[in-house]
């Protein structure tokens, strides 16, 4: 029987409508990527104003205007060919791209799959030109009129192309995310002034002499703008400069996180990583800090073109690159002020009650019998390091503290002066000279407990609590099996655990400071380590995954009892501790209350 062999259309080049079209699914995917790459041309081109006008969210007008030096009438064709740039010449210039664009498909990609008009003119000229394309196919050149610089309409987006137009959402959607490229742009573009309107109202708009901060106010609020705290650092020609947010900013989403590239935008996976280390333990888990920063390089040091739409980048010494921004960074946010305004919660509970009376807002507690519940039994840590260690455990290659890297100026808790009132057997009031800080007792002994803890790994020597009898854990034969490797690493660290049968793990000890640790739990909480990291937890990884949590069971805990005495010295060591603004888990150790709040409460003012 004979197989006969299907027939195959011939292999043929595309025609260039149809390149630019696909070409225009990677580049143009709605009307804030033509924003995108049209802002993005005008500032390459040096403008220093411009005017954006949107409508129905873009898909029906972007008109983009900017006062940038212009394109020769010969060359106008040019920018709508594919590939046609002047950014670019071989291919050594790629390994030093210093503009926003360079790859030359957007003009080319848009004008494909909408209806276009360019006017373009000269700084000098007497006069410029001007052009329509319609669906790729370009029009005449024409001799106009018009101011210098350049003007580009794009109507009637994806016209030819219902299917992409139907993929759009709503227009408000569509406006936001056009607007958030103006503004990520307009944030990394000082001396540059934005105006954009929609559907003729002014949407947003920054002033060109505006700095940073000053466009962080206009775009996201005076509150957030003042409490934001400068970064500067230097590595060699690398710099580091912007802002950091204090953490009762963070979000549930990384909108508010921005990094700027030689003043391209980016949304970069390192780059966020960078900034979860420098706020870890400094912020609650799941939550994203805020942080305007901006990196100014070598361009030659770094490779943007790994993704179509310039977002990524690849640092030519990522590992370099990584600890110097971590390091600069974690000292910048250690040295915030983290305390929670009581401004805030005043402002929340008049939001959350409404207009009342004094009488309903502020009502006298009740007696203190009412409230105070039954202390129960417990051992009170000591609230100093001691002096002489129970047995000392080396801690070789234990990561150094992140303390030896953050400056000595963090904000420090209120001197302890005059009487101190323990409300509720949980909170502490200290009184100061502007009004008064209420101190989690729990939450800034669980710091101090893990604080000790880094400063014993970075010493290389660990207190360890030997246990007479081993207490023997069940935890299965694959638990067991993902421990045992790892037990050497686990003793340099002050966890001595032994292997005991197929599936059960013998404690022998633990870090002395654990004064209420639970074996069993300890045990579990290092299993859970292992199986996040997929790997041996190293001393950091061990203070992330494990410590945190067994700091918290063997501190002071909210309900117990604690005396004027053992208050002022709890609160006395926290003055010598960089880092006591938070818990271990990111929590505020306090709230402060200004006399202003105060007066504020009672209407005084």
């Amino acid at each position: 029987m004979s197989h006969e062999v299907p027939s195959r259309p011939a292999i043929a080049e595309l025609p260039e409508l149809v390149k630019n079209q696909i070409a225009a699914g990677e580049v143009i995917e709605r009307p804030a990527s033509v924003v995108k790459e049209l802002v993005e041309n005008a500032l390459d081109a040096g403008a220093a104003r411009i005017h954006l006008d949107l409508e129905e969210g873009g898909v029906a007008l972007i008109r983009i205007v900017d006062d940038g030096g212009g394109i020769p009438p010969a060359e106008i064709p040019l920018a709508f060919a594919s590939h046609a740039t002047s950014k670019l010449s071989d291919v050594a210039d790629l390994d030093h791209i210093a503009t926003l664009g360079f790859r030359g498909e957007a003009l080319a990609s848009i004008a494909s799959v909408a209806r276009c008009r360019m006017f373009s003119r000269l700084r000098g000229a007497p006069l410029g030109a001007s052009v329509e394309i319609e669906g790729g196919r370009l029009g005449e050149i024409r001799e106009s009129g018009g101011p210098e610089g350049t003007r580009v309409e794009v109507r009637d987006l994806f016209f030819n192309t219902p299917a992409r137009r139907r993929f759009l959402k709503t227009t408000a959607t569509e406006l936001g995310r056009a607007l958030d490229i103006v503004q990520r742009l307009a944030l990394a573009q000082p001396g540059v002034g934005f105006v954009v309107t929609h559907d003729g109202r002014r949407a947003f708009e920054v002033e060109p002499a505006m700095d940073l901060r000053a466009r962080v106010r206009r775009t996201f609020g005076a509150e957030l703008a003042d409490a934001l705290a400068p970064v500067e650092a230097r590595d060699g020609d690398t710099v580091l400069s912007g802002f950091v947010a204090p953490p009762r900013f963070a979000r549930n989403d990384t909108t508010r996180q921005m990094w700027f590239l030689n003043g391209r935008p980016l949304r970069d996976k390192i780059l966020a990583r960078v900034l979860k280390d420098a706020y870890r333990g400094f912020i609650v888990d799941g939550r994203q800090a805020v942080a305007f920063l901006s990196l100014a390089m070598d361009p030659a040091k770094v490779d943007v073109n790994v993704h179509p739409a310039k977002a990524e980048v690849r640092f030519r010494d990522e590992r370099r690159m990584f600890g110097f921004l971590v390091a600069s960074l974690r000292g910048a946010v250690s040295a915030l002020d983290m305390a929670t305004p009581g401004e805030r919660m005043i402002d929340s509970a008049a939001r959350r009650d409404g207009p009342a009376p004094l009488a309903r807002q502020f009502t006298l507690p009740a007696p203190a019998w009412q409230l105070q519940p039954e202390p129960r039994p417990r051992e009170l840590p000591v609230f100093v390091r001691e002096s002489a260690p129970a047995e000392a455990t080396p801690a070789t290659g234990a990561a150094a503290s992140p303390a030896s890297s953050e400056p000595a100026a963090a904000p420090r808790p209120t001197p302890v002066r005059g009487p101190l009132l323990q409300v509720g057997r949980t909170y502490i009031l200290v009184a100061n000279d502007d009004g008064f800080e209420i101190v989690d007792q729990h939450a800034l002994h669980e710091r101090l407990t893990l604080e000790d803890l880094k400063a014993e790994l970075a010493r290389g020597a660990v207190e360890v609590q030997r246990r007479l009898v081993p207490e023997l854990v069940e935890v299965g034969g694959a638990a067991a099996e993902l421990v045992e490797p790892h037990l050497e690493s686990l003793a340099r660290i002050g966890l001595l655990l032994a292997r005991f049968g197929s599936g059960t793990i013998a404690v022998h000890g633990a870090p002395a400071r654990f004064r209420r640790a639970d074996p069993s739990a300890l045990v579990h909480e290092v299993i859970a380590a292992v199986e996040r990291t997929g790997g041996a937890p190293g001393a950091e990884d061990l203070l992330e995954e494990i410590l945190h949590r067994t700091a918290c069971r063997s501190s002071v805990m909210a309900g117990d009892e604690l005396s004027e005495l053992e208050m002022r010295a709890l609160l006395s060591r926290a003055r010598d501790e960089s880092n006591a603004q938070t818990c271990a888990h990111g929590r505020p150790t306090r709230v402060r209350f200004t006399l202003a709040d105060l007066e504020k409460a009672f209407y005084r003012r």
